[in-house]
């Protein structure tokens, strides 16, 4: 038990220092795999029959793991815009993991792409990628050192947090990603110190006018700490008390649109096995981000997050998630949009191969400096049938719906989309 709320402090992370978020990282493809990432891998959403488990290739010392799915669906509204346009969508997303074979430490690469071709306006055909590479040394029982870093090219779904409103394509960023932590076990203490440092950079998006807007002034790099301590009640729950320090610096813009930024946060919580039946982590704390450029509107106040997982049977497992966090505003006058998301999710294993999950989420944004506010409302339905331990099929339903009140700086909206596609893996 003590192996589970270990997991859930180095997984955490900063648990309620959200200000590490700042663009979307989601990116615009889809998938058919239902991946939830549990705290516990022995459940229904987890849990993978061993004769549908796949095996990873012994290759020298690494083991390798390419997969590649292929998804075809259907977009009712491709702009996300007050007027549907439809079109049919391939998504090709093809991935590489290498882990090598270390029966105590551990040393793990990974590439992947998302690749969409549209039967109609190819301004939004994209391709993205992202490569990562992780390491985790263990220094016997009572010190881990974790460190990872990363490259990814993305984009910005449509009339996101981030878009822009009259623009002729997604708008595009590069991410450069470094982070570090280290975890002391002191008796029932667990000390976790950790820095981040992060560099954003965006190009230039073409408008339906005519001509391009210069999106440089959303290039930011930012270095955060956070430390954390846990105190081990039982074997099962931990409380836990931290703190986190951001630095925002503008880096390709001068004057008033510079976002620099300097962010505080202090929290405490509770994560491990609430119950013999609920895991998960609960936080409250206390944020402020303070501006440089009296342009942009400071905030003062209460930050959360939660996950909890509830393992109702078997078959069933029902989680829960809340969140605070800035989001990466593309509107010249808005700094940071401040966004608080609750996600309710069901994942059910009708039998040893099928796999059903549903959601449903609800999200606020607060562009505070001009009154703007918007609530995205979505739900998805999605399956997967794995055939083999290498092939799976699945499809999925969802649909989302974006209503906005003050300054329309990004689009109301409303959009189904669908779509059938395999999975093949080693």
């Amino acid at each position: 038990m003590k192996r589970i709320v270990a997991r859930l402090a180095l997984s955490s992370g900063a648990a309620v220092a959200p200000t590490l978020a700042l663009a979307q990282s989601i990116g615009a493809g889809t998938s058919i795999v239902i991946d939830p990432h549990l705290y516990r891998q022995d459940v229904a959403g987890a849990r993978i029959e061993p004769a549908f488990r796949p095996h990873p290739v012994l290759i020298g010392p690494v083991f390798a793991q390419p997969g590649i799915s292929v998804v075809g669906g259907y977009e009712s509204n491709v702009f996300n815009g007050p007027e549907g346009a439809a079109a049919a969508v391939v998504t090709v997303i093809p991935s590489l993991s290498l882990q090598a074979d270390m029966p105590r430490h551990a040393l793990n690469l990974s590439t992947s792409g998302t690749f969409r071709r549209f039967s109609r306006y190819r301004t939004e055909n994209s391709e993205e990628f992202a490569l990562e590479a992780g390491a985790r040394l263990d220094l016997g029982e009572r010190q881990t050192v974790k460190t990872s870093a990363g490259f990814a090219h993305l984009i910005e779904p449509r009339s996101s947090a981030g878009s822009v409103p009259d623009a002729a394509e997604p708008v595009s960023y590069g991410r450069l990603l470094a982070e570090t932590s280290i975890g002391f076990n002191i008796g029932k203490f667990r000390l976790s110190p950790g820095l981040r440092y992060q560099s954003l950079r965006y190009g230039a998006v073409a408008l339906l006018g005519g001509g391009k807007a210069d999106q440089s002034f959303r290039d930011t790099q930012s270095i955060a700490g956070d430390i954390r301590l846990d105190y081990d009640f039982s074997g099962l729950v931990s409380a836990f008390i931290g703190g986190g320090h951001e630095n925002i610096k503008s880096t390709s813009t001068r004057g008033p649109l510079r976002r620099d930024s300097r962010t505080r946060s202090v929290y405490a919580g509770l994560n491990g096995e609430l119950s013999r039946l609920v895991s998960g982590e609960v936080a409250l704390g206390y944020q402020s981000r303070d501006y440089a450029e009296p342009t942009y509107r400071d905030f003062h106040g209460l930050t959360f997050r939660a996950d909890l997982q509830w393992y109702v049977t078997p078959l069933m497992t029902l989680r829960a998630e809340a969140s605070r966090a800035f989001r990466n505003s593309g509107d010249r006058r808005v700094g940071g949009i401040l966004t608080d998301a609750f996600v309710l999710s069901a994942y059910h294993d009708p039998l040893p191969n099928l796999r059903l999950a549903a959601s449903a989420r609800l999200e606020r944004g607060d562009y505070g400096e001009v009154g703007t506010r918007t609530w995205r409302k979505s739900a998805r339905l999605q399956a997967q049938y794995r055939l083999t331990p290498v092939l799976s099929f699945g499809g999925y339903a969802g649909f989302l719906r974006q209503d906005v009140s003050g300054p329309p700086l990004v689009n109301r909206f409303a959009s189904f989309s669908a779509g059938f596609g395999l999975t093949a893996t080693s």
